[in-house]
């Protein structure tokens, strides 16, 4: 597991698993009842501060439903917290009407690496870099992080 830079980071990649999670639900609220999710309690999770970028991947196989892939960007909105025994980030997102599929991602040479590929049974949170980011917005121009959320 790569060790996380501040000054690298682009965005923390909060990833759901669609056996475990109700994604339609969500993806028909646009993510709106997204108050938490789930981290790992890590050096990674005690790194969150408000104001950094989120993406939200849905995991699964190849042809899964929904597709895998980035289907959601937003913010930290603070800093990991234990709440009824979980670790969980507090964040605000708005989720996309079609993703930003993991085969284009794997497909395009600077992001092949990026971790929620290399590593998809990791725990959350994983990372992009600046570079994965920046590379992520012009391979799929990438929607910016909604003018409705703070920042």
């Amino acid at each position: 597991m790569a060790k996380v830079s501040i000054d690298e980071l682009g965005a923390w990649v909060l990833k759901c698993n669609p056996k475990v999670t109700n994604v339609p639900s969500l993806l028909a609220d646009r993510g709106r009842s997204i108050e938490t999710w789930c981290v790992a309690d890590n050096y990674r999770s005690a790194l969150f501060e408000a104001g950094q970028p989120v993406l939200f991947w849905v995991s699964g196989p190849a042809r899964g439903k929904p597709e895998p892939g980035i289907w959601g960007r937003g913010l930290v909105t603070g800093p990991a917290r234990q709440v009824h025994g979980k670790y969980v980030v507090p964040v605000e997102l708005e989720l996309f009407d079609q993703p930003v599929s993991r085969t284009l991602i794997a497909g395009h040479g600077p992001l092949r690496g990026i971790e929620p590929i290399r590593q998809p049974v990791m725990s959350n949170p994983s990372y992009v870099t600046k570079a994965e980011l920046a590379a992520l917005e012009e391979l799929a121009f990438l929607p910016e992080t909604p003018a409705g959320i703070r920042r």
